[in-house]
């Protein structure tokens, strides 16, 4: 289907399977969209690509992205304070990583940039090299429902929540992701759309129990998934945007830096951490 086509039929969506993104999904009507599950840094890559038109991309793409996509309904995946699921796994403390390999999933975008700004501001480490699971490491960073398990299982004696740390380090809260649209997808229908999710995830914030009956594992109870769920922001106000901003400032005073694309599957990075998005 060409970029043309879909503007005209239904749009192409990015299904964030990530548990701290259940609630935009689970209430969405069938027909409001086609549902194409990614990690987060495929969806970055295939909205680039006009693959898919919308989605919950990564911030640091989006930011990278600038005018070529647009905000969908000032909504996202916030934290003010513990992400809960964005963790660096580390062998050693993590004043002492100076030097060190960091392994890193090849799903991220932003929780990796996120590193980069906290090591260099709150953390001074420096000549840090990154490398994949597989690999020899000193650290692991962790995302997503990979990062539960691997928390529930791990065998690093020291882990820290990154969101947790950026607070710290500004008083602000993190945007991990924003709902974007493609600035070439007719207003007309990315409106309508946006007004679909929009109810939808406030209707999926207010499922939380059933949400949590669903998803709840032999990881998380039910709940946990429930307090996990209602962890996060999903509606944008002036503190998440400020918090985006400074994060933009921030990572703009670093060397202009993006993780070169894994050679593995996604499926195989995942095993090498013993998790399995």
């Amino acid at each position: 289907m060409t970029t043309k086509q879909s503007h005209h039929n239904v749009l192409k969506v990015g299904h964030m399977t990530y548990l701290n993104s259940e609630v935009f999904y689970r209430k969405l009507p069938p027909d409001s969209c086609e549902l194409i599950a990614m990690p987060p840094r495929a969806m970055a890559a295939a909205v680039e690509r006009s693959d898919l038109q919308a989605g919950p991309l990564p911030i640091a793409e989006v930011l990278r992205m600038g005018d070529n996509v647009r905000s969908l309904g000032n909504m996202g995946v916030a934290c003010d304070g513990p992400a809960l699921s964005v963790f660096l796994f580390s062998n050693i403390p993590v004043e002492q990583l100076s030097g060190s390999s960091i392994a890193v999933t090849s799903h991220t975008a932003t929780s990796i940039q996120l590193l980069r700004v906290l090591f260099a501001d709150l953390w001074d480490v420096t000549e840090h090299r990154f490398v994949e699971m597989a690999n020899e490491q000193d650290a692991a960073l962790v995302i997503g429902d990979p990062a539960l398990e691997q928390l529930a299982t791990t065998e690093y004696p020291h882990h820290y929540d990154l969101g947790s740390a950026w607070k710290t380090l500004t008083g602000l809260p993190f945007v991990f992701a924003e709902w974007v649209v493609r600035s070439d997808v007719p207003v007309e229908v990315s409106e309508r759309f946006e007004r679909q999710l929009v109810q939808a995830t406030r209707d999926g914030v207010n499922s939380v129990e059933e949400i949590s009956r669903i998803r709840k594992s032999a990881v998380m109870s039910e709940y946990e998934v429930s307090n996990y769920v209602q962890n996060f922001t999903y509606f944008f106000g002036p503190d998440e945007r400020a918090g985006q901003e400074e994060f933009r400032l921030r990572l703009n005073k670093l060397p202009n830096w993006r993780p070169p694309a894994s050679a593995q599957t996604d499926t195989s990075v995942e095993k090498a951490v013993s998790t399995s998005n």
